[in-house]
C-alpha cells in the first residue's frame, strides 16, 4: 500500500467519525432528546474536565529530546503572524471594537484539530519515510495552548468584564475613582485567566513534563486518560447540538465572516507556514527543507479544532457563527487535504509532465473564464450598469480577465515558440494578468472614495485609473520583450507566468504585494467609514417614516427658472425640499452644508447618496468656486451618459444600486487569488527543487487567476430578475419597432378580466388611491399619485384581494390589460418590483 492510498484509507474514517458524531448531536437536539439545559451540562464537562485532562496528558508525556526545534520555531512564527494579523484586522474593521471577537477569530484561524483528524493522516503518510512527524503534533499543540491562546483569553476576559460590568467602565465616573476600578478590572482579568481550567492545565502539563520526566504516574495517567478520551466525541456531539436552529440565521452577508475565517485557516495559514519553513531552511539540507515545508503545508490544511467552539461557548462570543464556520471548515478541508496528501507523495517531478498538464488545465479554465467574461459584459450592457460607478471599474476588471484568458488560450493552442506572434501571445497574456491585479486595487479604491468622498471625486480620478490600469501592464510586457529575451526558459519547461524566470517572478511579487496591500487597506478603511455611511440610511428611514411622501406639502415650482435648475445641485428655493430638512441654497453650492444633500429618491429607497450617482464633493474638502463648477459639470455629464436610452426605466431603483456588498465579496475572493499568486511567485524565486505541493499550488493559482471571471459571473451574472426587463425591452423594440406595451382592446378581454376591472373600480379604486398613491419627484420631474408595483402587491394582499404575491401579480395584470392601471410611461406590464404605476380609468367603449 502506498502512502497516498494509506492516507486516503485513514482520512475517510477520520472525517466520517467527525461528521457522524456532529449529525448525531444535531438530530438529538432537533428532536428534543437533549434539552438546552442538558447541553449546558455537556459543555461544562467538556470545558472543565475532559479538555484540560487531555491537554495535561499531551504535554506531560512529550519526549523533548531529538526534536528539530527550528521547525517548531517556524510553526510558532507562522502562527503568530496569522494570529496577530487576524486580531489587528478584526479590531480595525469592527465597530464598535469587540476584543472578544478578535480573540476567538484568532484562535479559529490558528488552532487545528491535531488529534482527531490530523494524527491519522500524518501517521499514514509518513509512517515509513518520517515516522517521527506524527509525534510533532503533540509538540505543535502547546504553541496555541500555552503561548498564543492565553493572549486571546486576555482579550476574551476583557470583553467579558466590559460586558458584565458596564457601569464599571462608564465614562461618567470621576477621574479619581477610575484608576481604582481599572486596577480591579486588571486583577479580575488575571484571576479569571489563571483559574481557567484550560490555562491552568497547560501550565501544569509543562511543569509535569519536567517533574515526571515525561513519564506520568500510572494512577494519575489512568484518571486523566479516561477523562481526556471523552473529549473528541463530546465536543463534536456538543457542536451538533448547538447547530440546532442556528444555521438558518447565517445567510447572505452573515456568511461573509465565516467564509473569510475559513479562507484564512485553510489557505493563508498553510502558505504562511510553508514560506516560513522554507525561508528559515529547516533541516540539514535542501531535501529535508522541502520535506519539512510540505509537512507544514499539510499541517496547515487541518481544519479548526472543536475547542474553538468550546471557548466561544464559555465566553458567549459569536457562538452561532463559530459553530457554522467549524462545520463548513471541516467539510471544505476534506478535498484540500486529499489533494495535499496525494501531492506530497510526488517527488522528483518531471517539469515537462507538470507543464503539459498545467497548460491543459489552464486552457480548460480559460475557456470557461472567457465565456463568463462575455456573459458579464453582456449583462452589464443590457442592464445599463456598464456606464455606472463602480460597475465601470468592474467592467475594466472583467476586460482584463478576458485578455488574460484569451492570451492563455492562444498560448496553449498555437504553440508559437518564436516570432512576433509569440511575442504578441505573451504580451496579451501578461497585460491581462497584470491589469487584472491593478484594476482590483482600483475597484477597492473606488469603493472607499465613494464611501468617504464623493462620486465626482471618483470621476476625476477615472482618467488616471485608465492610464495606470492599462499603461503600466503594457509597459511591463514591452520591457520583458525588449530587455530580457535571452533569459527566457526552454519552451517545454516553462510556466507562462514565469517565462522570463526570476525577473518576471520579481515583478509579479512587487505588483501582487502592492495591489494586495492597497486592496486590504481600502477594505479596512471602507468598513471604518461604514458608520458614516449608515448615518444617511438612518436619516432616510426617519424622513420616510415620518412624512411618507417624496414632496413637501408645498407645491413644486414649475416655472421656467425652477426647471432650469441642475439635477446635481438640488433645487433649494424651499419648494422642492423634503419637509423638515433645512433649506440648502443651490443644492450644495454655498455654505451651511452640514452633510451631503440627499435626493428625494435616496431618502425613500434607503440608498446612500452614491446610489443616485449625483453626489458632489463636500465643501470641507476645499472643492469650491471654479472647482465646484467643474464638479457640477462632471456630474451633469455623468447623468447624461448613464441616462442615455434609459429614460423608460429610470424609475427602477434596482438599476441604480451600486451593489457595494457584492463588490466587497468580489474583492475578498480576488484577494485569495492574489495571495496564492504571491506565494507561488516567492516560491519560484527561492525554489531549488520542485515538490508536489508546488505543483498543487501552481494548479490552484491557475484556477483562481484565470477563473476570476467565473467568480464575477457567480456574483453579478446570475440575477435573472435584473436581466429579464431589459431583454423584454429589446424584444419589443425588435418585434414592434418601439418599446411600448401593446395591450388588447376592451372587446378582446376575457370576462374574468372585465369583471375584476369593474369590481376594482367600483369598490376599491378610491380607497387604494387614498392609501398608497403619493407624489414622487425623480430628477427634476414630479410624478403625481404614483406607487410602486411592490407596494400595490402589498396592498392587495393586505385587503384580501390576493392570498399571496403570485395572485397579487395576476390580479394587477388584469387591471393593466383593462387599462385601470398603467406603468407611468406605458412601457411595462405589472411586475412586483419598484417600477412606478398609476391609475387611469378609461371608459369601456374606448
Amino acid at each position: 500500500m502506498t502512502y497516498s492510498s494509506a492516507a486516503i484509507d485513514n482520512l475517510y474514517p477520520a472525517l466520517a467519525e467527525c461528521f457522524v458524531i456532529i449529525i448525531c448531536g444535531y438530530f438529538a437536539g432537533r428532536i428534543n432528546l437533549i434539552s438546552e439545559t442538558e447541553s449546558k451540562g455537556i459543555n461544562t464537562f467538556v470545558g472543565t474536565f475532559s479538555l484540560p485532562s487531555l491537554i495535561f496528558m499531551s504535554l506531560a508525556r512529550l519526549d523533548l529530546s531529538s526534536v528539530d526545534w527550528m521547525f517548531l520555531v517556524s510553526i510558532f512564527i507562522a502562527k503568530s503572524i496569522v494570529f496577530f494579523s487576524v486580531i489587528i484586522i478584526t479590531v480595525l474593521v469592527g465597530r464598535p471594537i469587540n476584543l472578544g471577537r478578535s480573540g476567538i477569530f484568532a484562535i479559529f484561524c490558528t488552532q487545528s484539530n491535531d488529534f482527531a483528524i490530523g494524527y491519522p493522516i500524518v501517521a499514514a503518510l509518513y509512517k515509513d519515510s518520517h515516522p517521527e512527524y506524527a509525534s510533532y503534533l503533540y509538540l505543535v499543540a502547546p504553541i496555541n495552548l500555552a503561548i498564543l491562546n492565553p493572549v486571546a483569553y486576555v482579550l476574551l476576559e476583557i470583553n467579558k468584564q466590559r460586558t458584565d460590568n458596564e457601569p464599571l467602565l462608564s465614562l461618567s465616573d470621576s477621574t479619581n475613582v477610575r484608576p481604582k476600578k481599572r486596577c480591579t478590572l486588571v486583577v479580575s482579568i488575571m484571576k479569571s485567566i489563571f483559574t481557567n481550567p484550560i490555562v491552568a492545565m497547560t501550565i501544569l502539563g509543562i511543569l509535569g513534563n519536567l517533574i515526571f520526566k515525561h513519564n506520568v504516574p500510572l494512577f494519575i495517567a489512568q484518571i486523566l486518560d479516561a477523562l481526556g478520551s471523552a473529549f473528541s466525541a463530546s465536543a463534536l456531539f456538543l457542536l451538533g447540538l448547538r447547530m440546532v436552529g442556528k444555521v438558518h440565521k447565517l445567510r447572505g452577508p452573515t456568511l461573509v465572516v465565516p467564509g473569510i475565517l475559513i479562507i484564512v485557516k485553510l489557505l493563508v495559514l498553510p502558505l504562511v507556514i510553508r514560506e516560513v519553513v522554507s525561508l528559515l531552511h529547516v533541516g540539514t539540507n535542501t531535501s529535508e527543507t522541502v520535506d519539512w515545508s510540505t509537512y507544514g503545508f499539510l499541517y496547515g490544511t487541518i481544519p479548526s479544532a472543536p475547542t474553538v467552539f468550546v471557548f466561544a461557548s464559555q465566553y458567549n462570543v459569536d457562538i452561532d457563527l463559530i459553530a457554522t464556520a467549524m462545520v463548513i471548515c471541516t467539510f471544505v478541508s476534506a478535498p484540500l487535504m486529499f489533494i495535499s496528501a496525494k501531492m506530497i507523495t510526488l517527488t522528483n517531478t518531471n517539469p515537462v509532465d507538470y507543464i503539459a498538464k498545467l497548460n491543459a488545465f489552464t486552457f480548460d479554465v480559460s475557456i470557461a473564464g472567457l465565456i463568463a467574461c462575455i456573459w458579464i459584459i453582456t449583462v452589464f450592457c443590457i442592464t445599463k450598469r456598464i456606464n455606472r460607478v463602480p460597475h465601470r471599474i468592474t467592467t475594466c476588471l472583467v476586460s482584463s480577465q478576458f485578455l488574460s484568458c484569451l492570451g492563455a488560450i492562444l498560448w496553449n493552442t498555437l504553440n508559437e515558440k518564436d516570432g512576433w506572434f509569440a511575442y504578441f501571445q505573451f504580451a496579451l497574456f501578461t497585460t491581462g494578468v497584470y491589469s487584472a491585479r491593478i484594476w482590483t486595487s482600483f475597484l477597492a479604491i473606488t469603493l472607499l472614495l465613494l464611501q468617504c468622498r464623493s462620486l465626482c471625486y471618483v470621476l476625476k480620478l477615472q482618467p488616471l485609473f485608465v492610464i495606470v490600469g492599462w499603461g503600466l501592464p503594457i509597459t511591463l510586457s514591452a520591457l520583458f520583450l525588449l530587455l530580457d529575451k535571452e533569459n527566457s526558459v526552454a519552451y517545454d519547461k516553462r510556466n507562462p507566468n514565469f517565462i522570463y524566470g526570476a525577473g518576471q517572478a520579481v515583478v509579479a511579487v512587487l505588483l501582487l504585494t502592492s495591489c494586495f496591500i492597497i486592496t486590504v487597506g481600502c477594505l479596512i478603511l471602507h468598513q471604518r467609514y461604514s458608520r458614516h455611511h449608515s448615518r444617511y440610511l438612518d436619516l432616510a428611514e426617519d424622513v420616510s417614516s415620518t412624512f411618507n411622501t417624496s414632496v413637501c406639502s408645498e407645491e413644486v415650482d414649475n416655472t421656467a427658472s425652477s426647471s432650469l435648475q441642475s439635477d446635481s445641485c438640488r433645487s433649494c428655493d424651499g419648494k422642492s425640499r423634503v419637509c423638515g430638512l433645512p433649506t440648502i441654497k443651490e443644492g450644495c453650492c454655498e455654505e451651511n452644508t452640514d452633510g451631503p444633500v440627499i435626493d428625494i429618491e435616496d431618502l425613500l429607497t434607503g440608498s446612500p447618496p452614491i446610489a443616485s450617482g449625483s453626489s458632489l464633493c463636500p465643501t470641507h474638502y476645499n472643492c469650491q468656486g471654479p472647482q465646484r463648477e467643474q464638479c457640477r459639470d462632471l456630474i451633469e455629464q455623468y447623468h447624461q451618459q448613464i441616462n442615455n436610452d434609459v429614460e423608460l426605466i429610470e424609475e427602477e431603483p434596482d438599476s441604480h444600486d451600486p451593489q457595494i456588498f457584492k463588490h466587497i465579496i468580489l474583492l475578498i475572493l480576488i484577494l485569495c487569488s492574489m495571495f496564492v499568486g504571491l506565494a507561488l511567485s516567492i516560491w519560484t524565486l527561492v525554489m531549488d527543487k520542485m515538490s508536489g505541493v508546488y505543483v498543487e499550488l501552481a494548479f490552484l493559482d491557475s484556477a483562481l487567476n484565470f477563473g476570476q471571471s467565473i467568480i464575477v459571473f457567480a456574483i453579478f451574472g446570475t440575477n435573472t430578475k435584473e436581466i429579464a426587463l431589459p431583454l423584454l425591452d429589446l424584444w419589443r423594440k425588435l418585434w414592434y419597432g418601439a418599446n411600448k406595451l401593446n395591450l388588447p382592446s376592451w372587446h378582446e378581454l376575457s370576462s374574468e378580466t372585465k369583471s375584476i376591472c369593474d369590481q376594482f373600480t367600483t369598490h376599491h379604486l378610491e380607497k387604494c388611491k387614498e392609501q398608497i398613491a403619493k407624489d414622487k419627484r425623480w430628477r427634476i420631474k414630479v410624478y403625481k399619485n404614483v406607487f410602486s408595483g411592490r407596494k400595490f402587491a402589498d396592498w392587495l394582499i393586505e385587503v384580501g384581494l390576493a392570498r399571496d404575491r403570485t395572485e397579487a401579480v395576476n390580479y394587477a395584470r388584469h387591471l393593466i390589460e383593462g387599462r385601470v392601471l398603467k406603468h407611468i410611461n406605458g412601457v411595462y406590464h405589472f411586475h412586483d418590483r419598484n417600477l412606478l404605476y398609476k391609475f387611469r380609468v378609461i371608459s369601456s367603449t374606448t
